[in-house]
């Protein structure tokens, strides 16, 4: 995976994110932004088909304990239906279209 920084908090995911070295490196990014108030990120995510689930479950825990307000802008269907059957979109913003739309 790679992580492309458009703006200060918004961010597009190329690639493949299933390795254990992908959520080292958003855990990193996300780290950095931990003690913020009021954190707002927007990713993009425009190939991957699925996401690992550490990753998933570490936003998660940003969104609930520390206030994190994630927006996701998921090109492939079947990522977003996904995202939407293990219920992510209660917790995080999560769009199933081109984040250029919305910015």
């Amino acid at each position: 995976m790679k992580i492309k920084k458009v703006k200060d908090n918004v961010y597009i995911l190329r690639g493949k994110i299933k390795e254990v070295s992908d959520y080292h490196d958003m855990k990193m990014l996300l780290e950095k932004r931990k003690n913020e108030p009021n954190v707002e990120l927007h990713f993009e995510i425009p190939q991957a088909k699925e996401v690992n689930f550490y990753i998933l479950g570490y936003c998660l825990k940003l969104a609930r304990k520390n206030g994190f307000k994630f927006h996701f802008y998921i090109a492939s269907p079947y990522l977003y239906d996904t995202f939407v059957r293990l219920g992510l979109h209660q917790f995080f913003e999560v769009v199933n279209d081109s984040m250029e739309l919305y910015l």
